[in-house]
C-alpha cells in the first residue's frame, strides 16, 4: 500500500552571517513563516556548514511514521513552495523594524 504524505514541517537554517540576529527573534521568525505558510510547521536550527553559507538553507522533514509504526517517505514538496519559503526567510526583519515581521 502506498501511502503519500506531503512535507509539513521544516527546518530552517540562517545564512552564517546572519545566525546570531535570527536567534535573536527564533519564535518571532518561525511564527512569521507559520503564518505565511498555514498548515506548515518551522523549526530554526543552527546546523553547519549546511548548503551556502550566504543564504538560507530550507531543509524538508520528509519522513513520517504511519498509522502501522512504519516509517513512510513524504513527497518531495513542490519546487516553488521552497523558493516561496526562501523568499519569506531572507524578506523577515529580525530586528521588527517592519509592520509584517511577525
Amino acid at each position: 500500500m502506498t501511502i503519500e504524505k506531503e512535507v509539513l514541517e521544516f527546518i530552517i537554517v540562517p545564512p552564517y552571517a546572519r545566525r546570531s540576529e535570527i536567534f535573536a527573534a527564533k519564535e518571532r521568525m518561525e511564527a512569521y513563516l507559520g503564518n505565511r505558510f498555514p498548515g506548515h510547521s518551522f523549526k530554526i536550527a543552527r546546523l553547519g556548514p549546511v548548503g551556502d553559507d550566504d543564504d538560507f538553507c530550507i531543509l524538508p522533514v520528509m519522513n513520517f511514521i504511519d498509522a502501522e509504526g512504519v516509517s513512510r517517505m513524504c513527497t518531495p514538496p513542490k519546487p516553488w513552495l521552497m523558493a516561496d519559503i526562501s523568499a519569506a526567510c531572507r524578506e523577515f526583519d529580525a530586528g521588527g523594524r517592519r509592520s509584517f515581521a511577525a
